[in-house]
C-alpha cells in the first residue's frame, strides 16, 4: 500500500491543491518499508489527482481539501 502525505518543512501541508511535495510511504504487513519525498511540480488539484493515480497511491493524508479536489480524486 502507498500512502501520500502533502508535505512542506517536515509537516503536513495545509492545502492539497497547492502542495509542491508529497511524502510517500510504502507500507507492507503493517510496517513502513520505504519513504520518498516526491515533487508534485505544484500542479493544481486536477493534475495532482492524476499524479497520485499514476504513482499508484492508495491513500491520501492532507490538511485540507476542497470540493473540486475531492471530485478529481
Amino acid at each position: 500500500m502507498k500512502i501520500a502525505v502533502t508535505y512542506e518543512n517536515g509537516q503536513i501541508f495545509q492545502h492539497f491543491g497547492h502542495t509542491e511535495m508529497f511524502k510517500v510511504y510504502e507500507v507492507e504487513d503493517g510496517q513502513i518499508k520505504n519513504t520518498d519525498l516526491v515533487s508534485a511540480l505544484g500542479s493544481g488539484h486536477g493534475a495532482l489527482a492524476g499524479f497520485l493515480n499514476l504513482n499508484r497511491v492508495d491513500t491520501l493524508i492532507c490538511g485540507g481539501i476542497g470540493a473540486g479536489a475531492q471530485n478529481a480524486l
